[in-house]
């Protein structure tokens, strides 16, 4: 090894020790500790910086991946909210009519009565009948009633276990009616005027009967096809038919047609006097 090479390793070994012992004691050598300064301070900044970035670009990956992971199980949470509510608000609805139908059963105890679930509806162009899992397996047949708290229609047509139930809001459907009022036995017919709607008129009603809003109408049972005292609706107004001679009215019906589920279809009941009520222009049963 040459004399100029030996010499160039001697001071590079001495000044790797100068600058080992500037680092360790900083006050030996000014110099050389103010250069250690200026070129190891920038670099471990440098060095920290980038520490500090890969930290917080971990910690925001973390916590977008735990916020992913706390909104989907919300979206979760919440689609089991809405789908238990809606559970809730069937067995609610559905409750609610079958107490109806419990506290008609316990009122008139003297009618036998059948229960039903509605199965389906007529979407023809009347849209006026219902369709009930009950026929002649449960003892069924036409012109039976049928009620869910109030009058819904009677039996229209039969099968061996399902049946066609036509609705009271239709315009093919009629029955004997009367005010419940004290002072008011007046008498007519009740029917649908249009399948759209639950809006029902009743019709020859003598000129001189008593008849007015709020009045309660109910089945008259004059016929023996129907009960008496069946709950129809509620007198929304009354007046002079189109010819003057009878009088009319308005009535809303008590059932829920439209949202009807459950019913009772009146297999058996005690009939009062059949009596056929004669009218001008018509004839009411």
């Amino acid at each position: 090894m040459s004399k100029k090479v030996m010499l160039i390793v001697l001071a590079v070994f001495v000044l790797l020790a100068m600058l080992s012992m500037a680092v360790a004691g900083g006050s030996r050598f000014p110099l050389i500790n103010k250069v250690v300064t200026a070129i190891v301070l920038p670099a471990e900044s440098g060095i920290n910086s980038i520490g500090h970035a890969g930290s917080s670009l971990r910690g925001y990956w973390k916590a977008l991946t735990v916020m992913q992971k706390e909104n989907a199980q919300l979206k979760e949470d919440n689609e089991e909210l809405r789908s238990a509510n809606i559970q809730m608000a069937s067995v609610y609805a559905e409750n609610k009519q079958l107490r109806a139908l419990l506290d008609y059963k316990e009122e008139h105890r003297s009618q036998k009565v059948v229960a039903a679930r509605v199965i389906s509806r007529n979407y023809g162009d009347l849209r006026d009948c219902i369709y009930i899992d009950a026929g002649k397996d449960k003892g069924l047949a036409r012109e039976m009633a049928v009620v869910n708290g109030g009058l819904v229609g009677i039996v229209d047509e039969v099968y061996s276990d399902y049946a066609r139930v036509l609705l009271l809001n239709s315009p093919r459907f009629k029955v004997g009616a009367r005010i419940l009022r004290a002072d008011s036995r007046a008498v007519g017919v009740v029917g649908g005027r249009t399948s759209a709607d639950e809006k029902l008129v009743l019709e020859h009603v003598f000129r001189e009967a008593s008849i007015r809003e709020g009045d309660v109408v109910v089945t008259s049972g004059y016929s023996g096809s129907h009960p008496a005292d069946i709950l129809i609706g509620t007198v929304t107004a009354a007046r002079m038919d189109s010819v003057g001679l009878l009088q009319e009215a308005d009535v809303h019906a008590s059932a829920d047609i439209a949202d009807v589920e459950q019913v009772l279809v009146i297999t058996a009941f005690t009939p009062g006097p059949k009596l056929e009520i004669v009218r001008q222009g018509g004839q009411a049963k």
